[in-house]
């Protein structure tokens, strides 16, 4: 499960504008506007998701390091932890970004049986220990959207508006 935000069209008049110009403007200029905004926000989304890591090593493996932007002629979507390339141990992000997201009951107990050279034995473990609380709303990505997303909006529709005012003046 990859935590996957998007930012809706219909809050404002603004936002709203953008969409339907993108629609109108032709294509190497939709692209333009497109490959800009993912120059400039897709490093603010991972300083944002970086500032609000816990410190642990896994979580910022599964959610800071895969953090991307995506950007379309529609919305400007915000993923992490949504990887299935495998990382070492051969868990993926994509498995362990739930976990790492909201956090687990840290007083599960799981039971396993191992072979000794005495016999079987019956093993209890705290495997999901090094986990965060459980938080509803999140622990990393949910707060860093909600802290990035007006600053995103703000520089989809000023990357809109500057490119259409360069190709206006004949600028580029």
């Amino acid at each position: 499960m990859g935590s996957l935000v998007s930012i809706s069209t219909k809050t404002t008049e603004a936002l709203d504008a953008t969409v339907k110009g993108l629609q109108i403007i032709d294509k190497t200029m939709q692209q333009r506007i497109r490959q800009a905004t993912r120059e400039l926000a897709t490093p603010e989304w991972k300083e944002a998701v970086n500032a609000h890591l816990q410190g642990n090593p896994l979580q910022t493996r599964v959610l800071g390091d895969t953090a991307k932007l995506n950007v379309s002629n529609q919305n400007v979507m915000l993923t992490s932890g949504a990887s299935s390339r495998r990382m070492k141990g051969g868990a993926t992000p994509a498995e362990l970004a739930r976990n790492e997201e909201f956090g687990a009951n840290r007083n599960r107990l799981t039971a396993y049986r191992r072979r000794t050279k005495h016999g079987t034995q019956k093993v209890l473990r705290h495997t999901t220990h090094e986990l965060m609380p459980l938080r509803r709303n999140g622990w990393t990505v949910y707060p860093a959207a909600a802290d990035i997303i007006p600053r995103i909006a703000s520089l989809w529709v000023q990357t809109f508006m500057r490119t259409v005012y360069e190709a206006f003046e004949g600028k580029s």
